[in-house]
């Protein structure tokens, strides 16, 4: 018996780890049904270990997600989920610091392990330095790296005087009068033109102006009347390509091939410009191994002017790095690092960045300087700007001027023309008021209040009475910055209103009146609507009276009232007050004509207005002369509008329920995450199946339903297919056969698949009903098949086959259970 207890026990247990792994399997398996919304991170890690001990990849599980049926979204949501949890279990461990290779403990933070000399154990108390290196651009850097400027030498220029002829350049002579004649002659590297008849004329390193005199001095030799009736006119035409080389601090260094027009500063924009560290002032030409010249960029780029050389062939041009950069920022045009010679000063600095804006405090500067390993801290008055000299490294943030007012003093209120006005000696309150233009007329006259700013800038409130101000029987003595207030009446209460609702052209709120009568409001409501009944108007007062029980939430009071907005004597002397409601019913005997529609197969098709209430759909059949002989009358459907349905043509015609229901669905479909969006869909029309031959044969039975606003009574011809589809081999539309069977109609469309649910089948017909299969024991009674009926096969439900991996879990476990068994029964 002991033996007997312990084997059960013992399956038991096997059973829940069993029960326990098969689970596991089973959650991956039948993804199709979960909601990633309402799983929790844990959740989510655990699913993680399940796949990857099962050896799914994410790929693996992507796909399988699919096939189980688990839609798009839900898949984008879990691998977002999984990249999260993923992130997160990263985030969480070890961290590697950026800076450095040293491996961080998951409790260290950065702060606590790098203690090293940039540890400031006061940074809590004192501010940290304020100007922002990032913040600065290095002046000129720009204008180098401006993508909109084309800084590159013209050609379409005349020739400088002082151009130096080279080979390669293109001389052109023109000779005109007694004599007509033109050279295009270009220079040999040797450095000479040859005119014929003339022989070499050297002209290299000559002036343009120099190599005409000398090339009409020869021209003499073949042209004797050259100066009296022959001329002659010498021009450059194309001109030679140098080599330049600009090394140094500049972005681009290297050898350019540039025009001979080439400047000093066309040459360094073709390089990029300097560098963050290379030098704008100090910019050294040299030429033939010699110093050539020294340019400073700050005066083409600040001034507009300065030397700026023609380069010549195997120049070189050198950017040195910076000598003197400080910075400016705050109340300046033009804040930046600005480089400075030795003999500049502070006042440099300020006109180089443009002067000081309209809100610079000037009266002194404070210059950060650095020290051999601290920094300090050095002020400048106004009119020492000239004299100090700065020194690499400088700093000046320029601070603006108190956002405070002296001699101001403020109105605000019910005056005619509140504002600012000037404090001056001795002025009172009732000086104030008389700037202000005096009090307006819904001024609230028993008080008004002065918010004074004290010494040490705390506020303090004082009151006064506007009237004994006017009336001269008190004053005060203002101070600057008090600030004047009074208040209007209607700041001191509600804003008054009336409401009126119900059957009016135009409800709403309307600003009340004093005096306004319920005919006034109802006229301001642009009159009754034609759905309006005259018989009374009720009026909803607000309950005020202290004493009451506070049981009553509304005094109601009704009146007649005709169609020209005259209510009876007595009545007529009712004077509304603030908030009240007014409420326009809607008569009861005023009936919209109510429209249905009758298609297909009658004598009469259209609409029809119901005449009644209770019309039925006999009623309207016999109003459109009846059915026509082709007419199907077991097809006929009556299609009837559902709570959805939205009038779109008629604003003011609404379904409350209706509306809330929709909202209500349209809520529970975006919070069910498993719903595609394509199927959120509601239903504005439905159709109900209904037997035309028995509501001819009885008018007025049970099968004769009443009409409503919106039906439509659909007849179609006679029918002669029928459409069968679902699982079967050939899904298609058959001819229809009085004579033949359900099952027949299967085998015109190759018969049942393997994946058919037989009992299951069902049948549509026209008229929109519907029977299913019956079954009893192992007999089925199909239903039978008209004109026009659309028969449906479903499909079996999947039925998952076991993965390798549950199969072996399953063999284990009933081999451990067979061995643990035949051991305790020995």
């Amino acid at each position: 018996m002991n033996k007997l207890r312990e084997v059960l026990m013992l399956c038991f247990m096997i059973g829940i780890v069993f029960l326990s792994e098969a689970q596991n399997t089973q959650t991956i398996q039948n993804l199709g049904k979960v909601n990633v919304d309402e799983l929790s991170d844990d959740q989510i890690k655990k699913f993680l270990d399940q796949a990857e001990s099962s050896g799914y990849s994410e790929q693996q599980l992507e796909i399988l997600a699919k096939a189980r049926g688990m839609s798009a979204a839900q898949i984008a949501k879990l691998r977002q989920r999984i990249a999260a949890v993923r992130s997160g279990q990263t985030a969480g461990g070890g961290k590697v610091s950026m800076n450095s290779r040293e491996r961080l403990a998951p409790n260290q933070t950065q702060a606590t392990s790098d203690r090293s000399s940039d540890f400031d154990p006061f940074g809590t108390i004192f501010p940290v330095d304020t100007l922002e290196e990032e913040a600065l651009k290095v002046f000129g850097l720009e204008f180098f790296n401006n993508p909109d400027l084309a800084f590159s030498s013209n050609l379409n220029i005349a020739t400088p005087k002082d151009y130096q002829l080279g080979p390669g350049d293109q001389v052109i002579i023109d000779v005109w009068g007694a004599s007509e004649q033109n050279y295009q002659l270009e220079i040999s590297p040797e450095g000479a033109i040859i005119i014929p008849s003339l022989g070499p004329i050297h002209l290299n390193g000559l002036s343009m102006e120099r190599a005409e005199s000398r090339i009409k001095a020869r021209l003499k030799n073949i042209y004797s009347t050259l100066g009296e009736n022959t001329f002659a006119q010498v021009s450059l035409g194309q001109i030679r390509t140098i080599s330049v080389n600009i090394v140094g601090e500049v972005r681009r260094p290297g050898t350019y091939e540039v025009s001979s027009f080439t400047t000093a500063f066309n040459a360094l924009y073709s390089a990029g410009g300097p560098t963050k560290n290379g030098s704008f002032r100090e910019i050294t030409v040299f030429r033939s191994g010699k110093q050539e010249a020294v340019l400073d960029a700050y005066n083409f780029l600040i001034e507009g002017k300065g030397q700026n050389i023609m380069l010549q062939d195997q120049d070189v041009l050198i950017v040195k790095p910076y000598l003197n950069r400080v910075a400016i920022e705050g109340e300046v045009k033009r804040p930046a690092y600005y480089e400075l010679k030795s003999d500049e000063t502070l006042g440099t600095l300020i006109t180089y960045a443009g002067g000081f804006t309209e809100q610079a405090y000037t009266k002194s500067l404070s210059i950060r300087r650095n020290l051999s390993n601290r920094k300090t801290v050095r002020t400048v008055r106004f009119g020492d700007f000239e004299s100090v000299a700065l020194q690499n490294g400088d700093a000046i943030d320029v601070g603006g001027i108190l956002n405070q007012f002296v001699g101001r003093i403020r109105v605000e209120g019910a005056f005619n023309h509140p504002g600012e006005f000037e404090l001056k000696e001795g002025m009172k309150l009732s000086d104030a008021f008389h700037l202000a233009d005096g009090l307006r007329a819904d001024a609230f006259l028993q008080r008004g209040v002065i918010i004074r700013q004290n010494d040490d800038l705390s506020l303090s409130n004082m009151a006064f009475n506007p009237q004994e101000v006017l009336n001269g029987t008190s004053d005060i003595l203002l101070n600057s910055e008090d600030l004047i207030r009074v208040q209007s009446i209607f700041d001191l209460r509600e804003n008054f209103t009336v409401s009126i609702q119900g059957e009016v052209l135009k409800s709403g709120q309307f600003p009340y009146a004093e005096g306004m009568t319920v005919e006034n409001l109802i006229y301001l409501a642009n009159g009754f609507k034609e759905t309006a009944a005259k018989s009374f108007v009720e009026v909803a007062r607000r309950v005020t009276d202290e004493d009451g029980d506070g049981s009553n939430t509304a005094t109601i009071f009704n009146f007649p009232i005709d169609r020209n907005l005259q209510m009876k004597a007595g009545d007529e002397r009712f004077v509304l007050e603030p908030f009240d409601l007014v409420v326009i019913r809607k008569s009861p005997f005023y009936e919209k004509q109510a429209i249905v529609e009758v298609e297909g197969e009658v004598q009469y098709p259209g609409k029809y207005a119901l005449a009644s209430k209770n019309e039925r759909i006999s009623d309207v059949l016999k109003r459109t002369g009846g059915p026509t002989q082709y007419a199907y009358i077991k097809g006929a459907t009556l299609i009837r509008r559902t709570e959805y349905f939205v009038n779109d043509q008629d604003e003011n015609e609404t379904d409350a329920a209706a509306s809330i229901r929709r909202q209500e669905l349209k809520s529970l479909l975006e919070r069910d995450t498993l719903v595609d969006k394509s199927q959120r869909a509601f239903k504005t029309h439905e159709s109900i199946g209904i037997k035309l031959d028995e509501i001819i044969a009885n008018p007025g039975s049970k099968y004769d339903l009443i009409l409503k606003e919106g039906d439509v009574l659909s007849i179609p011809r006679e029918l002669q297919t029928v459409r069968i589809r679902g699982e079967v081999l050939y899904p298609s539309t058959v001819r229809f056969d009085d004579a033949k069977s359900f099952k027949q109609f299967i085998s015109q469309s190759g018969g049942f698949s393997e994946s058919a649910k037989k009992s299951k089948s069902y049948v549509v017909y026209p008229n929109g009903s519907a029977e299913r299969t019956k079954s009893f024991l192992w007999f089925k009674d199909y239903p039978k098949v008209e004109p026009g009926a659309e028969v449906i096969i479903p499909k079996k439900p999947d039925r998952r086959r076991l993965s390798p991996t549950e199969i072996l879990t399953l063999a284990t476990g009933v081999g451990s259970l067979a061995i643990i068994v035949n051991n305790l029964t020995r």
